[in-house]
């Protein structure tokens, strides 16, 4: 969350990125791609981390619902954030010719978290052969 708040700040106060090798962060940030719908999209990665840590909170807490449903929200948040940043890596790569370090590590992120809730899901999985 830290990644995102720190480019959705830069977006937002029209403040430079920190970029340790030349300008390519800033060429993205800058980038027609860097918004959906005049919203900054490290604004969507930083809401989708800070869902994953609420489905994590719940189900740590014992939240009945969080318990019942974290798996396969979590598999299915990650998933879709995966696809995102994929899609944004491939705009990185192939149009804008530029390679955003932070993206690049929300990405990673993201890979994550989607393979940890993979293997929960298949890790919790209830395989109890059914009353017969």
């Amino acid at each position: 969350m830290g990644v995102a708040a720190y480019l959705t700040y830069t977006h937002y106060s029209d403040t430079p990125v920190s970029c340790l090798v030349g300008h390519e962060c800033q060429t993205v940030q800058q980038s027609k791609y860097a918004t959906m719908a005049g919203v900054p999209v490290a604004l969507l990665g930083g809401l989708a981390a800070a869902t994953l840590l609420a489905i994590a909170l719940g189900r740590l807490a014992g939240l009945a619902l969080a318990v019942e449903w974290a798996s396969l929200a979590a598999v299915g948040l990650t998933t879709v954030s995966v696809a995102f940043a994929a899609y944004l890596t491939y705009i990185e790569l192939f149009v804008l010719d530029a390679i955003c370090i932070y993206c690049v590590t929300l990405a990673s992120i993201f890979t994550a978290s989607w393979l940890i809730s993979l293997a929960d899901s298949f890790l919790t999985r209830d395989i109890s052969p059914e009353p017969g």
